[in-house]
């Protein structure tokens, strides 16, 4: 059984994380210092991952976000792959984070999501919308209730609501 304890680094980087997404990056330059930051957060998570700190499903949880911001698919399958695992051992938050991840891995890989969990900032309208393609035609009736993956119209007003302008 893994330890009961959370790393208590991962869950500082993960604050910063976090504190780092509660705005829109509305400029080039503010954009490349989010990414150089995402990048720095990911090394940390993916050094500690490699020594067998992250070992709780909130570790989990959390290092999943992290990767999920990640540059590359890679990334995103190993934010999947942790969501997965700590959805299984109950932390019910991941659930969506699983969606969330395989749409990521999708769409890097050129491919249609099926969640419709991933969105973009439209500059010219300064508001969001969904990223296209998206294939849900396969999706069990009870799926993305089960995942905690809202509605498209629900989540585009909450990410719409954030922008001030």
């Amino acid at each position: 059984m893994p330890p009961e304890t959370d790393n208590l680094q991962l869950e500082e980087i993960y604050g910063n994380d976090q504190s780092d997404r509660q705005k829109v990056y509305d400029s080039p330059q503010a954009v490349n210092e989010l990414k150089q930051r995402d990048a720095m957060r990911k090394a940390m998570t993916l050094d500690m991952m490699s020594k067998g700190e992250v070992t709780t499903v909130l570790d989990l949880y959390r290092a999943a976000v992290i990767l999920l911001h990640g540059s590359e698919a890679k990334d995103y399958l190993t934010a999947h792959r942790l969501a997965v695992l700590s959805a299984v051992n109950g932390h019910r938050p991941a659930r969506w984070l699983a969606a969330s991840s395989l749409d990521r891995f999708l769409m890097s890989l050129g491919q249609p999501q099926v969640y419709g969990t991933q969105f973009e900032h439209n500059a010219e309208e300064n508001k969001y919308q969904l990223r296209l393609p998206i294939e849900d035609n396969r999706l069990l009736s009870w799926e993305k209730k089960f995942l905690n993956v809202p509605a498209v119209a629900e989540r585009l007003a909450q990410l719409n609501s954030r922008i001030q302008g």
